[in-house]
């Protein structure tokens, strides 16, 4: 039995030694099973993720906003400008003042002598290089520019426009692109030096980097380089979330890999310059170098100081955490440690160093990159692109969106508004509008006094009573009849009633008085209200109806006998349309904020085409004009004469009934300004078109010099004699006369009276 027991155990382990190798063969197949199937699951997910990332990568990468900008200034010799206001559009470019200069961006003064050193620009009609010039001035005029490539005077330069404001895609996506052709290369290579000194040595994920950035980051006591490389920024920032986990390292590594294969160093480079995130603004993230100097520094990358760019640099690494506005220390020192590394890899000389570690952080208010401030302007422009380009898709590839702001008076209108409104009552509310009247176009739009905020428009949108801003409308009306009407024609103001269903209207004088028959022009100058309602009975309302129709109105309004005194709701922008056709010697423009529409790459997309409509005769425009510059000399508009010594105005107050707005429009020989003062509930104000609009017009135009206006004499209109008793023209030798325009071919002689 001894042997029998013995023998039992020796069988079982022999047994079970049989299926070990059974055993591991079906685990090491199964392990090549499941290996196979991760191989091939890997192989198809890298299938998608090429194909993914071809597809983003080589087709349009990014969305780019609409780029808005205001006009460029045009320098010719006579221009009305001052060395002033120059400089002032110089410095709003961001345009360095010094005394030698030596690159674009720059300027100097010297006596009444400005040299600028324009930076090169895509402007509408072509790309300009970069070109010096010295511009000199005789008062307020430019007298003579002197081109130093050229050698000689030209008649023409201009400086490139401001950046008005970045109409963002829905993305929220802010950028401007830039070519790796004009990246500096100091820039480039102080962003390899810190970021990826091996970039053009790695194939898109590099090991001795992560060593490298360890032993750094180990010597220095604290994290002053990142392991990952380029391409690997470029892949998290366009591809993947900014979770930190170990399927998005993966991730981000295999794509890497992917874009390196696919792809050239150049292209992977010019990619991560426009894509890497570099600051927020608002709610709009700020992506790319170009549009990062312009937000820290306000101006091109081929600008930056080494202490500036080597701030963007530092930046890079956490814009968050090295907010420059926000943690100033930390972001200096981070700056400092870059331009050390640099100098270590003399990127810097040691007196450019020592110069760039003692410099501040030198970086702009936030938003100042923009000028758009101005939101009410920049509602006319947005109103206006959507009429002319009507494809999202069109919008969110980029453009150059070129208007006729004039960056200077929008800040004089603003400033005007804010100022004013400021001594006066609190729950006042303005607008204004400034045009270009020759050229149909507007220069300013205020729309109320909290001029930095979007809100509601009320120089496009507030439809108001106008007052007696519809006078000239009337008598433009009466004077387009020379056979009937004359600056000279005699008006009745006596006593009027006119019948109606509440008890009939007696229209009164402002101040309440008659004066029996007074002249035409007499009547307008003054604002006399019962010769204007006489005169607009004889017309009738249908040729009040006539003329705003011939002025521009789009709209019909509903007219009643109180029209004649201004009981017309109309807003700022549409008076301005009327008032830029009696400026403009009875030639319409519709008014506009828009001159062009180019893609990124200078396409053009739109270019405006003035159509010029000769509305109104030009001799019975003249003569208008000539009845409202008597207004600003010696009617209700005379204060004009005593603020602004031998400058001529011509225009209009305008009051509602009740007081419950305040109107004024008037124009130089270039601008015409409208202002609207008043409550938006309605209530009364207790200002008149004296007493409140004009003194904004006043103050807008002690900003921005007045150009005195000046009208030829019409072929068909000359000087003559008018009787002051009958009001018809008589000899030039009868006594007891008026000396006024007239309408030779239209006028008829009388005996002497």
């Amino acid at each position: 039995m001894t042997q029998k027991q013995s023998r039992t155990p020796r069988k079982k382990p022999a047994a079970k030694n049989a299926k070990r190798p059974q055993f591991a063969r079906q685990m090491l197949w199964l392990a090549l099973k499941i290996g196979l199937v991760l191989l091939l699951t890997l192989f198809i997910y890298l299938i998608y993720l090429d194909s993914k990332i071809t597809t983003l990568f080589s087709s349009h990468k990014w969305q780019f906003p609409a780029q808005v900008y205001a006009r460029s200034l045009e320098l010719i010799p006579g221009k009305s400008l001052t060395q002033k206001q120059l400089v002032s559009e110089l410095d709003l470019l961001q345009y360095r003042a010094v005394n030698k200069i030596n690159g674009p961006g720059q300027y100097s003064q010297s006596g009444d002598k400005v040299t600028v050193f324009r930076r090169a620009f895509q402007f509408a009609d072509g790309y300009d290089q970069e070109e010096a010039f010295t511009v000199s001035f005789a008062g307020q005029r430019v007298h003579n520019i002197y081109d130093h490539q050229l050698k000689k005077s030209v008649q023409k330069a201009r400086i490139e426009p401001q950046l008005v404001q970045h109409l963002v895609s829905s993305e929220q996506e802010d950028r401007e692109m830039v070519t790796l052709a004009d990246m500096p290369d100091h820039i480039k290579e102080a962003l390899l030096t810190i970021e990826d000194r091996d970039f053009y040595q790695h194939h898109g994920v590099s090991v001795w980097s992560v060593v490298r950035a360890f032993w750094a980051n180990l010597m220095a006591g604290r994290t002053v380089q990142g392991g990952s490389t380029l391409t690997q920024q470029l892949a998290k920032n366009m591809y993947l979330t900014a979770d930190k986990t170990i399927i998005r390292k993966v991730n981000e590594a295999l794509i890497a890999l992917i874009l390196d294969y696919r792809y050239s160093k150049d292209q992977i480079l010019e990619a991560y310059l426009n894509e890497i995130f570099i600051g927020q603004f608002h709610n709009n993230a700020v992506h790319g170098f170009a549009l990062g100097s312009k937000f820290y520094f306000g101006k091109p990358l081929d600008e930056l100081l080494p202490e500036e760019y080597a701030l963007l640099v530092a930046i890079v690494k956490g814009p968050s955490y090295y907010d420059p506005r926000r943690f100033g220390a930390r972001a200096k020192d981070r700056r400092d440690l870059v331009l050390k590394m640099l100098h270590n890899e003399q990127l810097l000389s040691d007196a450019d160093y020592q110069r760039a570690v003692s410099k501040p952080l030198a970086v702009i208010p936030m938003g100042h990159h923009l000028k758009g401030r101005s939101p009410s302007y920049l509602d006319a422009v947005k109103r206006e692109l959507k009429e002319l380009v009507t494809d999202t898709a069109t919008i969110e590839e980029g453009m150059k969106i070129f208007t006729y702001m004039d960056p200077q008076a929008q800040l004089a209108a603003e400033h005007t508004v804010k100022q004013r409104l400021s001594e006066l009552d609190s729950k006042l509310e303005a607008a204004m509008v400034v045009t270009d009247y020759q050229a149909g176009s507007y220069k300013a739009i205020v729309g109320g006094k909290a001029v930095h905020f979007a809100g509601y428009n009320r120089a496009l949108d507030a439809r108001r009573q106008i007052g007696s801003i519809v006078k000239p409308v009337l008598y433009l009306q009466a004077l387009s009849k020379p056979n009937q009407f004359s600056l000279a024609t005699m008006l009745d103001d006596s006593p009027i009633h006119l019948k109606g269903n509440q008890g009939g209207w007696s229209p009164q004088n402002f101040d309440k008085k008659f004066r029996g028959q007074v002249t035409l022009i007499q009547a307008l100058s003054e604002s006399l209200n019962v010769p204007t309602v006489r005169l607009g009975l004889k017309l009738g309302l249908p040729a009040l109806q006539d003329g705003f129709k011939r002025l521009g109105l789009e709209r019909e309004v509903k007219l009643q006998p109180s029209a004649f005194l201004g009981a017309v709701e109309l807003t700022p922008a549409e008076v301005a349309q009327l008032y830029q056709v009696i400026a403009n010697k009875g030639r319409y423009i519709k008014l506009a904020s828009i001159e062009s529409i180019t893609k990124t790459d200078g396409t053009m997309l739109y270019q405006r085409r003035n159509i010029v409509q000769q509305r109104v005769t030009e001799d019975a425009d003249y003569l208008l004009q000539y009845a409202m510059q008597q207004s600003t000399r010696s009617g209700t508009s005379k204060t004009l004469a005593n603020q602004f010594a031998g400058i001529r105005f011509a225009g209009k107050t305008g009051t509602s009934s009740d007081h419950k707005d305040s109107w004024f429009t008037g124009f130089e020989h270039e601008s015409s300004v409208t202002v609207w003062l008043g409550r938006d509930d309605n209530k009364p104000i207790g200002l008149t078109g004296g007493s409140g609009a004009l003194t904004l017009f006043s103050q807008y135009f002690r900003m921005v010099p007045p150009n005195s206006l000046f009208r030829a004499i019409p072929p068909d209109v000359t000087l003559g004699r008018f009787s002051a008793i009958t009001g018809r023209a008589v000899a030039d030798d009868c006594d007891g006369t008026l000396l006024l325009p007239k309408v030779v071919s239209a006028t008829l002689l009388t005996d002497c009276e």
